[in-house]
């Protein structure tokens, strides 16, 4: 009976070590009250009262006044302008000897850029005119003679000279069209070597397409929008382009030229071209990411750190006198990194909680942390 009662007298000295525990350390974890000192000698004088609310920790920036774009971003590809190619090609049938040129080379006017041999069958045409034209030359000799011993008329004369002139001609274009020898073929002005249609050894027929030329002052971007974004855009409106294999390169301005009123039907996406103003940092056929300014305005802007949802707004918080201020604002354009604000209660300079503004309310006290 004994042992029984010291059993239920060690558990209750349990519980109550437990509960008193507890109640300490509820009590540790509430605010101080404010408490009232007094100054003064004999215990008289100013009653100061000690304020021992929570201190949050902030970080700040001074709100600045600037520019703010507001963006579309597309992606497309260089290309050129198909009305300003170069085709080189012969009017006979020949043989490839040699190509001197690689695609994408550029090329200086005069240079060297395929060596080209007439075929056989050119060669034999060539030499079927050489043959006429002397048989015909040699005709009139014969004509002229007779016409001497008058055994032909002058009106004789006339087919033969009709051949003569015929064969004339045949020969002439020929040779002008450089059938009699190897040609050259060199480039009539700079510019970049967009296609070569020949192969070394190829025989290939009159007027086919040999290589292609393309000035370096006629390359365009080709960008696709989505077509919800078309009545945005604007023939002239600023382009930066990015190569986006090279993110760390620097963006090359342009502008809308053309903007095309179709939706691709493989890409489902509305063509825009751009006009590159330094078209000498492109690549053809490189990948480009465009950001198109569609809107730009001087505004006061705020880092987007600061900005918080609010009971269906925005609101940020502001310093003043060592308290948090809440302010409601309205949100103007938008970039990756900064907003518009619009509030008529704050001004360029205001220092607004960028860090910890998750964590305030109005009127809160704070202090700002340089190490944060």
């Amino acid at each position: 009976m004994t042992q029984r009662i010291l059993v239920k007298v060690a558990i209750g000295i349990a519980v109550t070590v437990v509960i008193v525990s507890l109640s300490l350390y509820w009590w540790r974890r509430q605010p101080e009250p404010l408490t009232a000192v007094t100054a003064g000698p004999g215990g008289t004088g100013q009653t100061i009262i000690e304020d021992s609310s929570p201190v949050a920790k902030v970080k700040t920036v001074p709100l600045s006044y600037g520019r703010i774009n507001e963006t579309l971003t597309a992606h497309g590809i260089v290309e050129l302008l198909p009305s300003t190619i170069e085709i080189y090609n012969v009017t006979f049938e020949c043989i490839i000897t040699r190509v001197m040129v690689t695609g994408g080379q550029v090329v200086s006017p005069g240079d060297l850029l395929l060596i080209v041999n007439p075929s056989p069958d050119t060669q034999l045409i060539f030499k079927q005119a050489q043959d006429e034209l002397e048989s015909a030359r040699l005709e009139e000799g014969l004509l002229n003679d007779r016409i001497k011993l008058q055994l032909s008329t002058k009106q004789d004369m006339v087919p033969v000279q009709l051949r003569i002139r015929l064969a004339e001609k045949k020969f002439s274009s020929l040779k002008e069209r450089g059938v009699a020898s190897m040609k050259e073929i060199r480039s009539a002005s700079a510019g970049i070597v967009y296609f070569i249609g020949a192969q070394l050894g190829q025989t290939v027929p009159a007027g086919t397409n040999l290589l292609q030329l393309a000035h370096e002052d006629q390359i365009i971007v080709r960008l696709g929008i989505e077509s919800e974004d078309f009545n945005r855009l604007e023939k002239g409106q600023l382009v930066r382009l990015k190569p986006i294999l090279a993110p760390g390169s620097k963006s090359i301005e342009g502008a809308i030229q053309t903007i095309t009123r179709r939706v691709d039907p493989i890409t489902r996406l509305v063509s825009v071209m751009v006009k590159p103003m330094s078209e000498g940092k492109l690549l053809l056929n490189d990948y480009i990411e465009g950001k198109i300014i569609v809107s730009s305005r001087n505004a006061l802007l705020a880092p987007r750190e600061a900005i918080l949802p609010d009971s269906g707004g925005h609101s940020l918080f502001t310093v003043r006198g060592g308290h948090a201020v809440r302010h409601l604002v309205e949100i103007g354009l938008e970039t990756s990194g900064e907003m518009e604000i619009i509030s008529k209660e704050l001004k360029e300079g205001d220092p607004v909680v960028v860090l910890g503004n998750y964590e305030l309310s109005d009127g809160m006290p704070v202090v700002e942390d340089r190490k944060l």
